[in-house]
């Protein structure tokens, strides 16, 4: 039965993902901090408003056990994970922006007794997010990667072909317990998955909790590396020159013009 609070809930795996909306969030008068699992958990009420902002650290284990909490300690009815990813395809290139339609599990494999990918006993591998929290977040990416075009911002120093970064992408997003940092590993997902644009650790996670108490569920991603040899140097520069300043300021965005909450975008990336 699908959940209908309107409290709204944002993860991220790590404090430097988000840390420019933490901040920002963390000095407001109204905001109340709530520990649970060795997690803190960020409340802010406007109104009939809540948002509740939290670190579930990393890997699938700690994204269910967080997003599990949020649902049941926190009545939320809607979650939104942001962060940083690997890209996988081809036209995805670092500092690109990638709002997910569905996640799967690359790392599951029961077979023979039952497909791979497909997680058993719920008769799918695909778990899809919610087509109106994925539209809403997908237009405040689109909304910060023009303005970044148009400032003349620094999206991104390089892409895995050369170019820019700064593209908003929809489509299939991987998740799975291993940080991708070869080419042959980023070809075996792309023969598994043909199609999907993206790697990272939690999300497919998030959106099977979700989906087992209808929860409506939203995963952005920025492109931090692209997944081959070069993609530990690449994630750690990343996550600490550019992924807190794209992801914070999409956020706010979103928040601001779906929810009515959270500092004017402006003010925040």
């Amino acid at each position: 039965m699908p959940n209908t609070s309107d409290a709204v809930a944002i993860i991220a795996a790590l404090p430097q993902e988000i840390s420019a909306l933490l901040g920002r969030l963390r000095a407001a008068e109204h905001a109340r901090a709530h520990l649970r699992g060795g997690r803190e958990y960020l409340v802010i009420e406007r109104g009939s408003r809540r948002l509740v902002v939290t670190l579930a650290r990393v890997g699938k284990v700690a994204a269910a056990t967080t997003a599990t909490a949020l649902i049941h300690q926190f009545d939320v009815g809607a979650i939104v994970f942001a962060g940083v990813a690997g890209g996988l395809a081809a036209s995805v290139g670092v500092g690109d922006v990638v709002v997910a339609d569905a996640l799967r599990q690359h790392d599951m494999d029961a077979s023979p007794l039952f497909p791979r990918f497909e997680v058993p006993l719920l008769g799918r591998a695909d778990f899809a997010t919610d087509v109106g929290l994925s539209d809403a977040l997908a237009d405040a990416a689109q909304r910060f990667l023009a303005d970044q075009a148009t400032t003349g911002a620094d999206v991104v120093p390089n892409g895995r072909d050369g170019r820019r970064g700064g593209q908003l992408h929809r489509g299939l997003v991987l998740s799975g317990d291993r940080f991708v940092a070869d080419d042959a590993a980023r070809r075996a997902l792309l023969a598994g998955s043909p199609g999907a644009l993206a790697v990272e650790m939690e999300g497919a996670a998030v959106a099977q909790v979700c989906h087992e108490y209808g929860v409506r569920c939203a995963v952005m991603r920025t492109i931090s590396d692209s997944a081959d040899a070069s993609a530990a140097e690449g994630f750690t520069h990343f996550l600490a020159e550019r992924a807190s300043v794209v992801s914070s300021a999409i956020l706010a965005r979103f928040l601001s013009t779906t929810y009515g909450l959270v500092t004017p975008p402006d003010e925040i990336g």
